[in-house]
């Protein structure tokens, strides 16, 4: 800025250099004044020129030298951005390697993430070992807890008849309170529902809980959430609207405080269809006040609550019928 407008001064014929300068009088083009600085110009002239490109060059200096040293004390201080802890509770099918793999295709767009997945059996798998350890999430942990027999899905029963993953979230939560100065925002995430990544800009931001609209959930096109101002005032739900909070696990957010404040809090079996997130909200002593409306006032969808269709194999024993097999793959379909 100061060198343009001594260009001008110039042009104005403006004398602001001794009389002897060369500079005085000359009206010629700011092109052809440069010119003259670089090859015929008295030094006045070139000192009025590269004074304040000097002085520029080491303002911006000084000023980039600052901004790297605020980047490296907040990155020394851990407080770039709360960690956000995506807890996934998966269980062995056909389609499970698929599906993780969707979800880790997610979380590998977000930055300052730690995926807890806690698989449900009585050891670890090496097909989920191998799917999470290669998918592009580079903080996770595998855990694993079995589901009691008698608490198991019934091949007769149909998919929502009975609770799943209640004994491997309790697991992830009693994970995350043995380090008491854990701090960031929890996220329970199927590995069957579909995420933007935006919806994790909203979730990282939580004080306390915050929420927001899943679509094809409670038999409808999107569960509603009336808000205004980032309060909660009501719901618009179809499926047991008596419920105190009617959302879907995918529709809210923890931060990890009100987790340490109440350590009994957890999920159970012996609970009505539909009020687990009541269930687990309630026992961290939520209230609707304490809600968080995020998504734009709870107008936007960022999540879905998707199932992907079990893989008809009904043609494995027609192809084993004809002396068949299938050629070996390398590690898991």
């Amino acid at each position: 800025l100061i060198c343009c407008i001594y260009a001008y001064l110039l042009h104005l014929n403006v004398a602001i250099m001794p009389p002897n300068s060369r500079c005085i009088g000359d009206r010629k083009s700011f092109k052809r004044i440069v010119w003259q600085y670089f090859w015929q110009t008295h030094q006045y002239c070139r000192l009025a020129v590269l004074l304040p490109l000097i002085s520029a060059f080491v303002l911006g200096l000084t000023f980039g030298i600052w901004i790297c040293q605020l980047d490296s004390r907040a990155a020394s201080n851990g407080n770039i951005l709360p960690t956000i802890y995506v807890v996934t509770a998966t269980y062995k099918r056909p389609e499970q390697r698929a599906e993780l793999t969707r979800l880790c295709n997610t979380l590998a767009r977000v930055p300052a993430i730690h995926w807890l997945v806690v698989e449900d059996a009585d050891s670890p798998s090496s097909l989920v070992a191998d799917t999470i350890g290669n998918c592009g999430v580079l903080s996770y942990t595998h855990l694993y807890v079995a589901t009691p027999e008698d608490e198991k899905l019934k091949s007769t029963e149909p998919y929502w008849w009975r609770p799943k993953g209640v004994r491997q979230r309790n697991l992830a939560f009693e994970w995350l309170r043995n380090d008491p100065s854990r701090t960031g925002v929890m996220y329970i995430a199927d590995d069957d529902n579909t995420y933007d990544v935006r919806l994790f800009d909203e979730i990282r931001a939580t004080r306390r809980v915050s929420v927001w609209p899943v679509a094809f959930a409670g038999g409808l096109l999107y569960e509603g959430i009336r808000c205004a101002h980032g309060r909660v005032l009501g719901w618009i739900v179809a499926f047991k609207p008596h419920r105190q909070f009617p959302l879907d696990m995918a529709g809210f957010a923890i931060n990890l405080q009100l987790l340490h404040e109440r350590p009994a809090a957890k999920l159970a079996y012996k609970v009505e269809r539909g009020f687990q997130e009541s269930l687990l909200l309630t026992s961290l002593g939520v209230r609707q006040s304490d809600l968080e409306a995020r998504a734009n006032d709870c107008s936007r969808i960022l999540v879905w609550h998707t199932r992907t269709a079990p893989p008809k194999l009904n043609n494995v024993a027609l192809l084993a019928e004809r002396g068949l097999t299938l050629p070996p793959v390398i590690g898991h379909v």
